[in-house]
């Protein structure tokens, strides 16, 4: 008798080339970036925990909203987090 198991597939697209994307060089670079991508109507009602992925060259992959939560705070799942650096082969986050 076989033994049925689910295929498991992993990927990550993006279409920006690598030349084009911003550069984090310090702290400040990445405060701006991220305050540059947040919905400025909602950043004051509740708790958004974002992540900042990047590559070797600290250039950034993308954005990823990874949870939202209620005034005084959010979830943040350790696993949902490896899954989405793995998926997006990063290297480095913020």
């Amino acid at each position: 008798m076989e033994t049925k198991v689910n295929e498991i597939a992993i990927s990550y697209s993006g279409s920006i080339k690598t030349k084009m994307l911003p550069k984090i060089s310090s702290s400040r670079d990445a405060a701006n970036l991220l305050f540059e991508h947040w919905d400025k109507h909602n950043i004051e009602l509740f708790e958004s925990f974002k992540m900042l992925l990047l590559n070797n060259s600290n250039k950034v992959k993308g954005i990823y909203t990874l949870s939202t939560g209620g005034i005084t705070g959010t979830l943040v799942d350790i696993r949902i987090v490896f899954a989405v650096v793995l998926k997006s082969v990063t290297t480095s986050i913020i």
